[in-house]
């Protein structure tokens, strides 16, 4: 996802292959190249010197964004003069997606239009942790989570591979279920833990919280309570329809 609203995406087409133009869709890199290969290479050599060339050589590029300034509007891809990206203070969005072991992770680093890294940290730094790498199974780190007291009674929601900063590593990010709303189509804010388990040393590193709004909606209220506010509608729906 893009640091910006105001972007037009790229991605490398394959040759041969039909594509169609148009804003839903990415752009064909190519259309940048004098400055996407400027800035990929300055992207390289970053990620290599902080990880290492094995790291960066499991990585694929997903997709390329380029954030506009706001008082740039972009109707459609047909205007070539978006293209001339040094006539805009523009910065670079680049997505990559990695995968080792089976294991997979997507993450966006942000450059500047001389290629300076400006967004935050997004994968360990090699020289202080060489076997970043090395991971555990997601089933060792389920079952640190579930020995903890915070998780008593609670369920699963998502487990992912992420990165925690602080820790210069890899985590298994393991992610609560919220509990059911209490009543039906009203928002309610909901608060989860989220626990990050190193995925090298298998240590809990950190719990944090996650506070969101969540509304019940759909065929199905989740509580006695929305049952009986549905079956209530539906009444009131049929008597409307008699009358």
């Amino acid at each position: 996802m893009s640091k910006s609203n105001n972007y037009i995406p790229f991605e490398i087409k394959e040759k041969g292959k039909i594509y169609h133009d148009s804003v839903s869709y990415p752009n064909d890199l190519d259309k940048i190249k004098r400055y996407s290969d400027f800035i990929l290479k300055k992207a390289e050599n970053f990620i290599t010197s902080r990880a290492n060339r094995d790291f960066y050589n499991r990585l694929k590029i997903y997709q390329v964004e380029v954030n506009y300034p706001e008082s740039i509007e972009i109707k459609n891809y047909d205007d070539e003069s978006l293209y001339e990206l040094s006539n805009f203070n523009i910065t670079y969005w680049i997505i990559y997606t990695y995968e080792k072991d089976k294991f997979q992770y997507a993450f966006g680093l942000e450059f500047d239009k001389d290629g300076k890294m400006i967004s935050e940290q997004k994968f360990p730094e090699y020289s202080k942790n060489k076997v970043f790498e090395n991971f555990t199974l997601p089933c060792d780190a389920l079952s640190i989570v579930k020995s903890n007291k915070k998780f008593k009674n609670k369920k699963v929601d998502y487990i992912e591979l992420a990165y925690l900063d602080e820790a210069n590593s890899f985590c298994w990010l393991i992610e609560e279920e919220r509990d059911p709303n209490k009543e039906f189509e009203k928002w309610e804010e909901k608060t989860v833990n989220l626990y990050y388990v190193n995925a090298n040393s298998n240590k809990l590193e950190v719990v944090k919280e996650k506070t969101t709004m969540v509304i019940a909606c759909g065929i199905g209220p989740l509580t006695k309570k929305g049952k009986r506010e549905l079956r209530k509608k539906a009444r009131q729906k049929k008597k409307a329809e008699r009358n």
